[in-house]
C-alpha cells in the first residue's frame, strides 16, 4: 500500500472531524447573525443606503459563509451517521435502533429550541432528514452519489420553473410589491422581536415563523439539498476520505477553486437588476448557488484535511477541535447570547446594527466559545447537552466528569 493510502490513526480522524465541526459551528453563526440581528430581514432599499463597509461584510457573508458551513455539518452528519450505523452493525443492530433514538430526541431539543428561543432553529431540520437518510444506508456507493447529484439538481430544476412561471404571470408592478412586502415583514419583525417580551415573541412571532419557514423550506427544496450533503458524508466515511490523500488533493485543487469563483459570481449578481434582468439574475443565481455552495463546502473541508497533514497545521487548527466535541452545546449557547443581544427581552438590538458590527459580535462569540469549550472538556467528558442527548438515547446514567479529575478519598 502507497503512503498515500496509508490510514491516519483512528483518533485523529475523529479529531479532524471535530475540527471541522467546530468550524462549521463558527461559520454558521457568523451567517445566522444576518437573521439573529435583523439586517437580513431588511430591504433592499435599507442594505442599499447601508454603509459601504456593511455592504462589502455583507457580500463577503454572501459569498464565503452563507450555505456552505451549513452544507458542511450536514456533510459532517453523513459522516457521522455512517460511523454509527457500522458500529451497531458490529454490535449486531442491524435496526439501528440507538441511531432512532439519538433521532428522535434531537427532534425533541430541535422543536424545544425552535419554540422557546429561535424559530431559526436547525436541528428539527436535521432530525427529520436523518429518519429519510436511514433508507439510504444499504444503498452502493454508486447509488449514493447519484442519489446525491441527483437531489442537488432537482433544486436548480424546482427554481428554474419556477422563474419561467413568474416571468409569465407576474404583474408588472410586482417588484414595487415584494418590496413593499418585505418592508413591512421587517417592520413588525423590528417591533415583535426588537421591543416584544420573552412570551410575546413565543407566543406569537415564534409560533407563526415556525409554520411559515417550515412552508418555506419546502418550496426553496432546502430538505434535499440538506439529504444530498448527507449521502456524501455517508460515501465519505465508506472512502475513508479523510485517510485518502489523493481524494483530499483533488478537491482542493477541483472543488475550492471552482466553488469560490461559482459562489463570487452568485454573490455579485444578487440584487444587481442593473445589470441583467431579474428573471435573468433569479435563473442563473439558482444555478450558481445550487451547484456552488456543496462546491465551496467541499473545497473547505478538503482545505482543512490538508492543513491537519502536517504537524504545524495539525497545532494550529486543533484548537477548534473542543467546539466541535461540543457542537450542540455551542449552536444553543450561541442562540442564548445572540437573543439575549437583540430580542426584546434583552438588549433590543434588533434591526439597528450593520453587517460589520453583527460579524464582529460573531467572531468574538465564537472566540470566547474556543476558550469556554477547551476549558470545560479538561473537567468533563462531554459537553452539558451532549451529555443529556446521550443519557436520553442510551437511557442511562453516563459518566460526566472526567476520570483524571475525580477526586479519590
Amino acid at each position: 500500500m502507497s503512503s498515500q493510502q496509508q490510514p491516519i490513526p483512528l483518533a485523529e480522524r475523529v479529531e479532524v472531524i471535530d475540527v471541522l465541526r467546530g468550524l462549521a459551528i463558527g461559520g454558521i453563526l457568523i451567517g445566522n447573525m444576518q437573521w439573529f440581528s435583523g439586517y437580513g430581514m431588511a430591504p433592499t432599499s435599507i442594505a442599499a443606503v447601508s454603509p459601504e463597509f456593511d455592504r462589502v461584510v455583507s457580500f463577503v457573508v454572501h459569498w464565503l459563509i452563507e450555505g456552505k458551513f451549513y452544507s458542511i455539518f450536514s456533510f459532517l452528519f453523513g459522516f457521522g451517521f455512517a460511523l454509527q450505523i457500522a458500529r451497531a452493525e458490529e454490535r449486531g443492530d442491524t435496526r439501528a435502533s440507538l441511531f432512532k433514538r439519538r433521532l428522535f430526541w434531537l427532534l425533541v431539543i430541535g422543536i424545544l429550541h425552535a419554540y422557546l428561543l429561535w424559530a431559526g432553529d436547525i436541528l428539527t431540520i436535521y432530525a427529520l432528514v436523518g429518519f429519510v437518510l436511514l433508507l439510504f444506508r444499504k444503498k452502493s456507493d454508486r447509488s449514493l452519489i447519484k442519489w446525491a447529484v441527483g437531489l442537488m439538481v432537482v433544486p436548480v430544476v424546482w427554481y428554474t420553473a419556477l422563474f419561467v412561471l413568474f416571468i409569465s404571470f407576474a404583474p408588472p408592478d410586482v417588484k414595487q410589491q415584494m418590496e413593499a412586502g418585505q418592508a413591512g415583514f421587517f417592520q413588525g419583525a423590528q417591533e415583535q422581536l426588537g421591543r416584544g417580551s420573552y412570551f410575546q415573541i413565543i407566543s406569537g412571532f415564534n409560533l407563526n415563523y415556525i409554520v411559515g419557514r417550515y412552508i418555506g423550506l419546502i418550496i426553496d427544496m432546502r430538505l434535499p439539498k440538506i439529504l444530498a450533503m448527507f449521502l456524501l458524508g455517508v460515501w465519505a466515511y465508506r472512502q475513508q476520505a479523510f485517510s485518502d490523500k489523493t481524494l483530499i488533493r483533488r478537491c482542493l485543487v477541483y472543488a475550492l477553486p471552482f466553488g469560490l469563483v461559482v459562489n463570487f459570481v452568485f454573490a455579485y449578481i444578487s440584487g444587481k437588476e442593473s445589470l441583467l434582468p431579474p428573471q435573468t439574475i433569479g435563473i442563473l443565481g439558482s444555478i450558481l448557488y445550487g451547484v456552488g455552495v456543496p462546491s465551496l463546502a467541499l473545497g473547505i473541508a478538503a482545505l482543512i484535511a490538508t492543513i491537519w497533514q502536517s504537524e504545524r497545521g495539525k497545532r494550529i487548527v486543533s484548537v477548534l477541535s473542543p467546539v466541535g466535541r461540543m457542537a450542540m452545546t455551542n449552536y444553543l449557547l450561541q442562540t442564548s447570547v445572540c437573543v439575549t443581544i437583540f430580542y426584546g427581552y434583552g438588549l433590543g438590538y434588533f434591526g439597528q446594527l450593520g453587517a460589520a458590527a453583527v460579524t464582529l459580535i460573531a467572531v468574538i462569540i465564537f472566540i470566547s466559545q474556543i476558550a469556554i469549550s477547551s476549558f470545560w472538556l479538561k473537567f468533563f467528558q462531554f459537553g452539558p447537552m451532549e451529555w443529556i442527548w446521550r443519557q436520553l438515547t442510551y437511557g442511562k446514567r453516563l459518566p460526566f466528569i472526567r476520570q483524571s479529575q475525580t477526586v479519590v478519598i
